[in-house]
C-alpha cells in the first residue's frame, strides 16, 4: 500500500477519556506480574487505541496505515492472509482458480490465471453482501462494484491513494486517467459547454469497456470478475490483499467523512464512531465467512500523543487487550524483559513474525525545498535555493550518506538491546524491506547485499549473516570504499563547488540545510535526530551546517512536509505487494516520493504530464528549473536528471520484461544499489522492527495474520482471546505445532485447510 508513515494531524485530545487513561495508569502501577497472569477478560471483545481519526471512509480513497486499522474490519478485499501467509480468497471463492486447473497439482494461485500472469479471473462469492451500517442488508456485492470503485479512483481530482497502482496495473487505466484529466480542464476552460465530471467519467469508462480498452472485465450475472495487467505480474495476487481494487458502491459519493453514509461488506459493522473518542464495531452476523469470526465486539478508545509505557499501563490496567514490549519504555523493559533479551522476565510474553520487518525508513534529500517560492521572504529563498543546488553535487550526498551517524537517532528504538560501540541493531542498510521478496530461501536483501560484495570488493561473511543485513553500518566513515574518495577529499571538493556556485552562508562560513522533525517526537525521537545531528555539525571543516526545524503543530508539520518545505526529513514506506518493485517504483522520477525528493519540481516534463509506460523517458524530455555547475563546468542538474532517468528507466524495463524471480531480483538489486550507494540520491535509515519483538496480550497468537503486505495485519478476522494470559509452557507447544503446520503449508499450499470456512 502507499504507506507514508507521516504523522496525521491530530484533533484536540477528549478530556474524558484523558482522564480515563490517567487514572488507569495510576492504577496499572500497583499490578503485579502474577495478578496479570491470572486476570481473566472477555474473550469476546478486542480493546485497542488509535491516535488519529479516520480520514475517509471510501476505500478508493485512502490507503493510510491509520485507516486500515479500522477499514479492514469493515470492508472486505478480495483477498487475504492467513495466520500462514497463505493467500486465500475473501470476497471472493478461494478455490476457483484450482477447479480450473484440476489436471495441475502445482497450481497454487486463489484465481484462475493464464501463463504469462496477464489475466486473473476470480469469482465473487455469492452470499458477499453490501450492508448499511446497522446490518440491514442492501444489496449483493457485484463485479461491476470494482469498476465503480476504478471510477472513484482514476479521477486525478478526488486525490485518490491508489490511483498510482491502478495506472501500474490495469489496462486502459492510465488512458482513462489522462483522459479524464485533459477532458475535464477543457469543460471548466470552457466558456460555450460545460459538462459535470460524472458526465466525462461515465462516457470515457463506457467507450473504454465497450471497446475492450479497460482492463476490468465484471459479469455481474456469473460473478466474475477478470483483470488484465499491462505487464506480467506473478505476484499480483499480493496486491488483492490490499483494497486498491475493493468494490465500493457510489464512484461520486466523495471522500466519505461520515461512517452512516456508505455501505459494508466486512467481518465488523461500525456501530459508534465519535472522533476523538471510541470507535466500537460490531460482528457482522451476515458476514459470509462469520463462522472464523470469533470477537464479537472491536473497542477502540483514542490516545493522543502514544508512547510505549503509555500502551503498557493501559494493558496493565484492563484498558487494552495487549502491548508490545518496547525499548523505549525503560521501565516496561526491566519488568517484563530484564538483561535477556532472548529470555523475557515475564511468563506471558510471546513472539511472532513482525509486520514491521518489512517496513523501512530514510532520508531524504529534497532538491526543491518550496521555500525559495516564498516571495514575502527573500532571505529564505536564497537559502532555500543554495540548499537545493547543494544536493544536486553527488559529491554533497556522498558526504552526507557517509558521515551522518545514524545509530545515534536509530538507538533511540534500540537501546535496551545494543553493545556498546556496536551499531544500532535496527539499523537498514537497504530500502527494500526484509520478508518482502526472496528466490529458494534467500532473502531479496541478499541480493543487493551481494551487489555491495561485488562493487566493494568486500568478502562476504562466512557464517549466517550478510555485509547489507540489518544492524551493520556500512556507510559510516565508508566514502573511500564507496566513491573512492576520502572525507577530506570530499569536504575540497564541496568548498570549491560552494564557491564555484556562489551558495548562501551563515556566520561561520556554512551552508545550512534544513532538517524538519515532527512536534509529536518533541520529547523522544527528535532529541536523538539532534544528537546525530550535532555529531555531523561536530565534523573538523565541515563545510555544510544542518539545523533542525520543529513546527509548532502538527497541522504545520504535514503541510511542510506535503509542499516540500525542508532539505532533509524522515519518512518510510511498507510493501504493497511481495515485490521488490513495490518500493522501487517510490523512487521513480514522478514517483510516489515526489513530494519529498522534490524530483517533478526540479525536472519538469514537457508538454503531457502523464508518463507513457510502453516509451522510455529521456532528458529532453525534461526541463531543469535551475542548476549549480560541478567543479569541471557540467549541469549538476542534469547530471542528478541522467542518473534518475536511468534508474527510472532501467527498473521499469526489469519490471516489465523479467518475471523469472532470480534473474528479476538479480536485476532490481543492481538498481536499488546504484541509487542509494553511487547515486547517493537517498539514505536508508531504520527498520521499526526489533530483530526479536516481544509482545504481551491475551490476543493467541497466530490467531490472524502478520504479514507485511495487505491490510490482513489490521483485521481481526479469525483472530481468537484468551481469558488468560498464556503460560511459556503453552506458548512454547503451540509454537512448536504452528511451525510444523507452516512447514507443511509451505511444502503444500492445500495443507491445514479442514474445517476453516474461507477454503470451503
Amino acid at each position: 500500500m502507499a504507506k507514508n508513515f507521516l504523522k496525521k494531524t491530530l484533533g484536540l485530545f477528549s478530556f474524558t477519556l484523558g482522564t480515563t487513561l490517567v487514572t488507569s495508569s495510576i492504577v496499572a502501577c500497583g499490578i503485579s506480574l502474577d495478578s496479570l497472569m491470572n486476570r481473566i477478560v472477555d474473550p469476546n471483545v478486542f480493546k485497542d487505541t488509535y491516535s488519529f481519526n479516520i480520514t475517509s471512509w471510501n476505500t478508493a480513497h485512502t490507503m493510510q496505515a491509520e485507516d486500515q486499522r479500522v477499514l479492514s474490519n469493515v470492508f472486505d478485499t478480495l483477498l487475504k492472509t492467513d495466520e500462514y501467509g497463505r493467500i486465500y480468497g475473501s470476497l471472493v471463492e478461494s478455490t476457483y482458480g484450482q477447479s480450473k486447473h484440476s489436471n495441475d497439482d502445482k497450481y497454487s494461485y486463489v484465481g484462475d490465471t493464464n501463463d504469462n500472469k496477464t489475466e486473473w479471473t476470480y469469482k465473487i462469492r455469492n452470499e458477499a453482501k453490501w450492508s448499511d451500517h446497522n446490518g440491514v442488508i442492501q444489496r449483493d456485492v457485484l463485479p461491476s462494484d470494482i469498476i465503480t470503485a476504478a471510477k472513484y479512483a482514476l479521477v486525478s481530482a478526488n486525490g485518490s491513494d491508489v490511483s498510482s497502482l491502478w495506472t501500474s496495473f490495469i489496462v486502459g487505466a492510465a488512458e482513462i486517467n489522462a483522459q479524464i484529466d485533459k477532458e475535464s480542464k477543457e469543460s471548466k476552460e470552457s466558456k460555450e459547454s460545460k459538462k459535470s465530471s460524472e458526465e466525462i467519467v461515465e462516457r470515457i469508462f463506457k467507450d473504454y469497456i465497450n471497446n475492450n480498452k479497460f482492463g476490468i472485465i465484471a459479469n455481474d450475472e456469473e460473478k466474475t470478475v477478470t483483470f488484465k495487467l499491462v505487464k506480467s505480474a506473478p505476484y499480483f495476487e499480493s496486491l488483492l490483499t490490499y483494497s486498491v481494487f475493493s468494490p465500493i458502491i457510489e464512484a461520486y459519493s466523495g471522500v466519505i467523512t461520515d461512517y452512516t453514509k456508505t455501505w459494508y461488506n466486512g467481518a465488523f459493522l461500525p456501530k459508534e464512531v465519535n472522533p476523538n473518542g471510541k470507535i466500537i464495531l460490531q460482528k457482522n452476523k451476515d458476514y459470509p465467512l462469520k463462522d472464523n469470526v470469533n470477537i464479537e465486539t472491536i473497542e477502540y478508545s483514542y490516545l493522543e500523543g502514544s508512547s510505549s509505557s503509555r500502551t503498557r499501563t493501559l494493558f496493565e490496567s484492563g484498558s487494552t487487550t495487549g502491548f508490545n514490549i518496547s525499548a523505549d519504555d525503560l521501565k516496561g523493559w526491566k519488568t517484563y524483559i530484564g538483561d535477556d533479551y532472548e529470555n523475557p522476565i515475564f511468563d506471558g510474553a510471546y513472539t511472532t513474525k513482525s509486520a514491521d520487518s518489512a517496513a523501512s525508513f530514510l532520508i531524504f534529500y529534497n532538491f526543491y525545498n518550496w521555500n525559495m517560492n516564498d516571495a514575502s521572504n527573500p532571505t529564505e529563498q536564497k537559502i532555500a535555493e543554495s540548499a537545493s543546488k547543494l544536493l544536486q553535487s553527488k559529491d554533497v550526498r556522498a558526504f552526507l550518506s557517509t558521515t551522518f551517524d545514524r545509530s545515534k537517532f536509530v538507538r533511540y528504538f534500540s537501546k535496551t538491546i545494543d553493545e556498546v560501540g556496536e551499531p544500532s541493531k535496527m539499523l537498514r542498510n537497504t530500502f527494500t524491506g526484509t520478508e518482502v521478496a526472496g528466490f529458494e530461501g534467500k532473502d531479496y536483501t541478499k541480493f543487493v547485499s551481494d551487489v555491495y560484495d561485488n562493487k566493494t570488493g568486500t568478502t562476504p561473511p562466512t557464517d549466517d549473516s550478510y555485509s547489507l543485513q540489518d544492524g551493520k553500518d556500512v556507510f559510516l566513515d565508508n566514502s573511500q570504499k564507496l566513491y573512492g574518495k576520502s572525507r577530506n577529499e570530499l569536504m575540497d571538493s564541496i568548498n570549491q563547488f560552494i564557491s564555484k556556485n556562489e551558495l548562501v552562508k551563515n556566520k561561520d562560513g556554512k551552508v545550512k540545510l534544513s532538517f524538519l522533525l515532527s512536534p509529536s517526537g518533541s520529547v523522544s525521537t527528535n532529541p536523538y535526530v539532534n544528537y546525530m545531528i550535532k555529531t555531523f555539525n561536530s565534523i573538523e571543516n565541515n563545510p555544510i551546517y544542518v539545523e533542525s526545524t520543529t513546527p509548532v503543530s502538527t497541522d504545520e508539520y504535514v503541510t511542510k512536509a506535503q509542499s516540500g518545505k525542508f532539505d532533509l526529513f524522515i519518512s518510510g514506506w511498507s510493501p504493497d505487494y511481495k515485490d521488490p518493485s513495490s518500493f522501487l517504483e517510490t523512487q521513480f522520477l514522478g514517483g510516489a516520493y515526489s513530494n519529498y525528493n522534490g524530483n517533478t519540481k526540479l525536472f519538469k516534463k514537457k508538454g503531457e504530464t502523464k508518463s507513457n509506460l510502453t516509451k522510455a523517458i529521456s532528458v529532453d524530455d525534461y526541463e531543469i528549473a535551475f542548476s549549480a555547475t560541478n567543479n569541471d563546468n557540467s549541469s549538476a542538474a542534469k547530471d542528478l536528471l541522467e542518473a534518475w532517468i536511468n534508474y527510472t528507466n532501467k527498473t521499469s524495463d526489469i519490471d516489465a520484461n523479467i518475471t523469472e524471480e532470480q534473474e528479476r531480483y538479480k536485476n532490481f538489486a543492481e538498481q536499488e544499489y546504484s541509487f542509494f550507494y553511487e547515486t547517493f540520491i537517498g539514505l536508508p535509515l531504520y527498520t521499526r522492527a526489533m530483530p526479536i519483538t516481544w509482545t504481551v496480550s491475551n490476543l493467541i497468537p497466530y490467531s490472524k495474520s502478520y504479514e507485511a503486505f495487505g491490510t490482513a495485519q489490521y483485521s481481526y478476522y479469525g483472530a481468537k482471546i484468551s481469558q488468560k494470559l498464556w503460560t511459556r509452557e503453552q506458548i512454547n507447544d503451540f509454537m512448536k505445532t504452528f511451525n510444523q503446520n507452516k512447514k507443511e503449508v509451505d511444502a503444500d499450499w492445500t495443507t491445514h485447510r479442514e474445517g476453516i470456512v474461507h477454503w470451503l
